[in-house]
Order: C-alpha cells, then structure tokens, then sequence
C-alpha cells in the first residue's frame, strides 16, 4: 500500500513539473514573439544607411536602387534573396553578397566582369567580358581600351549571356586569352584577336600579326610573342608578322 502512495506521490509530482516546464514554454513563445514584435516596429532597426562596396562602372546609386532595399525599411523586413537576384539582373554584375550589419546598416559587396573585348554590329558596337559574357550594346567605345573579337555570331548573343560561336572550343580559348590578357602587366597593347579559324588563331598588336596557330601552349606561345614585340625593331615597325605556331624558335618579319 506504502508504494502505492510513494508511486502516486512521484506521479504527481513529475504532473507538475511537467506543466511548470510547459508554462515556461509558452512564456518563453510569448516573449519572444513581443520582441520579434517590437525589432519589426520599432524606429531602432530602420535602416540608416547602405554601403555599395566593389563597383566600377556600375554607380552605387543605381546597385541600392536596383537592389529594391530602401533608406528607413525595416532591416529584418529586407530581403537579401530578392535583392542579390534583382542585381545580377545587370550583366556588369557577376557577384552578390549583402550582410545586414544591426541595428541598422546595410552593406553590399559586388564583384563586376570586366568588359576586355568588343565588335561592332553595323552601328553598334557589342562589349564582351574577358569570359566571353555581351555585357552591352552601346553607340561609341571612346576610351575603353578594348579589343577588337573576331569569330563569333554576335548577331545572336543576348545580353547577360555568353556570346554564341559556331565551334564551343571558341569560348573556352576566349575564356584562356581573356585570363592572360588580363594579367599581361608588358607595354605591349593587343588590338585584335581573330577567333574565325582555330587552327591559325592570331592576334594583332596594331598592324603586327602575332601567328598563334592552335591554342595548344596558349600561354607559352603569348609569352614569347611579347617578349618579341618588346624589340625596338618591333616597335618601331608599322607592318609585319611573328610566327610562334611551331615547336622551335620564332621568327617574325617585318615589312618595309
């Protein structure tokens, strides 16, 4: 009978702990929904201020207006999902990160394709990232620096997207010249480059043709051209060529 008790009495016991944890629980629900409540209303979490960080040719006016996040929004209201995707919308764009720094700042970091090549389309002159994106169509490449792409159908690119090529091997040897380019830190300015047959690849400094051949050793081949174009008598000549499509020495001409 005695265990009876003792087992009733443990019983009860364990009863009301059970409900003392369950009332704490929906204290715990209750308070934190009053919070959550008060950081969505009050003044304290209105965003102050929006810092565009990694722009170059986009301004950062237009990367928060296009972001859709506003001065004075609350900031736990502020879709960081809707506002990456509404910024990559812009072809320039190639990254997106938002961090919400609380109480009340908001900071946007973005990473831009740089825009290396170009070909004109009867009036309109198309702008390439040296990963073979079309980045823009515009009227006048004044001050740009680009080079002129050969041996692609540009017609039928759209913008934000890779640019179209009869042969895919094209994008992938655009995507190889873009990097090296790139990093070319030489005096040497390239003008052109002539994808239209990929077995006798060529780039130009101005009027000196620079006779790659296949993409194969793209790098060596690159490096050795520059260090030929280097040479007063390449410098100073107005026409010519440099063969480096062959295993051996180089050779290059120049016309008189």
């Amino acid at each position: 009978m005695s265990k009876d008790l003792i087992s009733t009495d443990e019983y009860i016991k364990i009863k009301k702990r059970r409900k003392r944890i369950k009332k704490i629980a929906i204290l715990f629900v209750f308070l934190i929904s009053i919070l959550v409540t008060l950081c969505l209303k009050i003044p304290y979490f209105n965003i102050e201020s929006i810092e565009v960080q990694g722009n170059v040719n986009i301004s950062k006016e237009e990367i928060k207006n296009i972001s859709t996040i506003k001065i004075g929004n609350n900031i736990f209201y502020a879709n960081k999902k809707n506002a990456i995707e509404n910024i990559l919308l812009n072809p320039y764009i190639e990254e997106v990160k938002i961090t919400k720094k609380l109480p009340n700042k908001l900071q946007i970091y973005i990473k831009e394709r740089e825009a290396l090549f170009y070909n004109k389309v009867e009036k309109d002159f198309f702008i390439i990232s040296k990963n073979g994106c079309l980045l823009e169509k515009r009227k006048d490449i004044q001050n740009m620096k680009l080079i002129n792409l050969q041996g692609f159908e540009f017609n039928q690119s759209k913008i934000g997207n890779p640019i179209k090529a009869k042969d895919e091997r094209s994008v992938k040897i655009l995507n190889d010249f873009g990097v090296l380019l790139k990093n070319n830190s030489s005096d040497i300015v390239f003008t052109e480059l002539d994808l239209r047959n990929l077995l006798d690849i060529r780039i130009y400094c101005k009027d000196i043709s620079v006779k790659i051949g296949t993409s194969d050793q793209l790098e060596k081949k690159l490096n050795t051209a520059i260090n030929i174009l280097k040479r007063d008598e390449l410098k100073k000549a107005k026409k010519g060529y440099v063969d480096v499509s062959y295993i051996g020495n180089p050779v290059f001409y120049i016309e008189k």
